[in-house]
């Protein structure tokens, strides 16, 4: 019993022994690194001024990484050893921007005295032309890419068509150095160019608005529960969001709530996306891994990492200046580093000065020098253009004067060059306006104002004249006439205005109601109340002078609108119709040019064809009525003495009748003859010879050209001596 107690004893103490010894040798090494320094553009620099790596139980290391990790330009920017290091094999990453040391010796490790040299000798070179103004080194012990400004570690894991929810499993699985791993937070653009870098297909991240449609948030890792994005496309971020273009869509509705870094080639590069949880099949679209981040705000500092840093000195302020005509300026520039240098071009050239002010010679044109500053003796940073500008002195170029009836004017001018200041007199010191385009105060009297152009202080050697006319008389004109006659048939009338005594533009209304026009005559179709009203060209208005279109039309006349009384004592037409339009109508027999009469009755006239004429007085047009006035011969005497010897109609015309049929009988109802429009009349022939004297009867039908139809019937002697 006493053996076995003391074996026990000794095993402890061996064990707390070894115990520290074995803590010791797992501690990994802790590195520093120096360097904030000026990058003399075209040219190499050192990432580093000094860099240590110790391990208390170590003095060798497999591999080491130096990352740019802030600013990096792929395809342009590049690290590599310089010098001779035999020991030391470098693998440069360009889509990573990362520089990988490790044992040129294969299956050994890298001395540490080997490393500081080797890590020493690293040079950042760069053939960009527009070179980011800071850049910043990561240096590490791991493989794990580090961001020095959130002190994390990131990386990407290839799991072709790994869910989002199996991604954030996993992620949380991992661990690196003590720090939890978990799908990364991206909350700023440093952090989201980073960590985009990284992923070689799309990439899932820890965003997601499941079961908060359009609220995205944050759910893993620190930020868990921080909204980044409200909406869909056109939404907005109450801190940073990196989408895609045209991100988040939640294309055809089918339940993208996850967040995603897009594939390579796809739209901005590292910007997001939204997918469902599985994501597509194959393709742009097809989950390729997943970005772990490692760290939150409690973790301890790791010494695996360090940082340095280059900066571009630059000018960041300069003043410029501005001549009259011709002269000497000073100009000044401040740089946030090194000493300012002044050139006369933009490359090459000759240096004029040293010092943040420059005082030029005389000068008679506008001048651009060129500042940059200059560390370490590097002349081929940046230039930056400073100009002094020199103004030729400007002039008034054309003037608009003003003509008003009364009140105020607007007044314009236009100068060569800069602003246009106004005054009340040729020597008055303050401008009562600065401007192109000036509203005087109201105005009783024509008033001239004087101009002076001014260029940046370089002032017109004149001030020139301006003037607002007033001229208050009212203009004056006649109208043609004051009632217009509007006939239905015609359609427009145009109204009139005459004896203006100058130039005026015309307001014409109807009814109370501006209609279109403004010259001395208009055309309208519309009968009604109108007026017009005349503007001088100094604006004053006229008043209103009235014009009053009523309307008329010609008559509407048939034959029914007539009654005519014929073989009589006392012919006569009379129209019976009172209602032949809305016209007031006069009436003239047989002569369209002479007298008319308002009554349309007209007696004693004479056998034949006449004309009534039916004439509108307002002058919308003359209508005419053809009619014809028959008499029936009581008797004849065809004896061949020439003088009565056929029998007719008198008045009767052939051609005025469409329809004629005028047929004799004996007194026994025998026809003796008929009349038609070929025949002269009846000659007291039948076709048994000549008949005897006696008593004879006719019956006549006749329609005119009017369509006016006539039956007569009577008898007639015929004698024979």
């Amino acid at each position: 019993m006493a053996k076995t107690l003391q074996l026990k004893n000794k095993i402890i103490v061996f064990l707390l022994l070894i115990l520290p010894t074995f803590l010791y040798s797992q501690s990994p090494p802790s590195i520093t690194a120096d360097g904030r320094q000026a990058f003399c553009t075209g040219n190499a620099i050192k990432i580093v001024t000094d860099f240590t790596i110790t391990d208390l139980d170590d003095t060798t290391i497999d591999v080491f990484f130096i990352q740019i990790s802030i600013g990096y330009q792929a395809g342009f920017d590049k690290l590599e050893i310089s010098g001779n290091h035999p020991n030391i094999n470098s693998s440069w990453s360009s889509s990573e921007g990362k520089l990988t040391l490790t044992s040129a010796s294969s299956g050994s490790e890298m001395l540490f005295s080997d490393l500081e040299n080797a890590v020493k000798n690293v040079v950042f070179t760069t053939s960009a032309t527009n070179i980011e103004s800071e850049k910043t080194f990561s240096l590490s012990v791991t493989d794990k890419n580090y961001l020095p400004a959130t002190d994390h570690f990131y990386e990407f894991v290839s799991a072709i068509g790994i869910t989002w929810t199996a991604a954030k499993t996993a992620a949380e699985s991992r661990t690196y150095s003590g720090r939890q791993g978990y799908l990364a937070t991206l909350t700023s653009k440093e952090e989201a160019d980073f960590a985009g870098k990284q992923a070689s297909g799309a990439g899932w991240i820890g965003g997601s608005d499941a079961g908060t449609p359009d609220v995205w948030k944050w759910v893993t890792g620190p930020e868990a529960g921080t909204i980044f994005w409200n909406g869909g496309v056109n939404g907005s971020s109450p801190n940073f969001a990196f989408w895609n273009t045209g991100e988040p869509n939640n294309f055809d509705n089918r339940g993208e709530d996850y967040v995603h870094i897009t594939a390579p080639g796809v739209g901005v590069s590292g910007a997001w996306n939204d997918l469902t949880n599985t994501g597509d099949d194959t393709g742009d679209y097809q989950p390729k891994g997943y970005i772990v981040e490692y760290g939150i705000p409690t973790d301890p500092p790791l010494n695996i990492v360090a940082s340095t840093s280059i900066y571009i000195p630059q000018i960041i302020v300069t003043t410029s200046a501005t001549l009259c005509e011709s002269g000497s300026a000073t100009i000044t520039a401040t740089a946030n580093d090194g000493i300012i240098l002044w050139f006369n071009s933009l490359t090459g050239g000759t240096q004029l000065a040293t010092g943040r002010t420059f005082t030029t010679p005389i000068l008679n044109a506008t001048t651009t020098y060129y500042a940059t500053t200059s560390v370490n003796g590097c002349t081929t940073l940046q230039r930056t253009p400073v100009t002094v500008t020199v103004n030729q002195r400007p002039v008034i170029t054309a003037v608009v004067n003003a003509l008003i009836c009364a009140g105020s004017a607007t007044l314009r001018a236009t100068a060569s060059a800069g602003q246009i200041n106004w005054y009340t007199s040729q020597t008055s010191t303050t401008p009562i306006f600065t401007g192109n385009s000036f509203t005087t105060p109201i105005l009783n009297t024509t008033t001239t104002y004087y101009l002076e152009a001014n260029n940046s202080n370089c002032n017109a050697t004149t001030r020139t004249e301006i003037t607002a006319v007033v001229d208050g008389t009212k203009p004056e004109f006649d109208v043609m006439q004051n009632t217009y006659v509007l006939c239905n048939d015609i359609g427009s009338v145009i109204l009139e205005t005459t004896n203006e005594q100058a130039n005026y533009t015309y307001i014409w209304k109807k009814d109370g109601e501006i209609i279109a026009g403004n010259t001395t005559s208009n055309t309208v179709s519309a009968i009604g109340n109108y007026t017009v009203s005349a503007i001088s060209a100094a604006g004053c208005t006229s008043e209103e002078k009235a014009i009053a279109v009523i309307n008329s039309e010609i008559a509407n006349i048939t034959k029914n609108d007539f009654i005519i009384v014929d073989d009589a004592s006392n012919n006569t037409i009379y129209v019976n119709n009172p209602n032949l339009g809305i016209g007031n109508y006069e009436f003239s027999l047989d002569d369209e040019f002479g007298i008319y009469r308002s009554l349309g009755f007209f007696e004693n006239i004479s056998t034949g064809i006449h004309t009534l004429y039916i004439r509108d007085a307002l002058g919308c047009g003359t209508q005419e009525y053809q009619f014809s006035i028959l008499a029936y011969p009581k008797f004849f005497t065809p004896n061949e003495d020439g003088d009565n010897d056929i029998w007719n109609l008198e008045g009767y015309d052939k051609n005025f009748y469409t329809v004629s049929d005028i047929l004799i009988f004996d007194r026994f109802g025998n026809l003796m003859y008929t009349i038609d429009k070929n025949s002269e009349g009846w000659n007291g022939d039948s076709k048994n010879g000549k008949s005897p004297s006696n008593d004879y009867w006719f019956k006549a039908t006749l329609t005119d050209i009017n369509g006016y139809s006539v039956q007569k019937t009577g008898n007639f002697s015929l004698i024979r001596k």
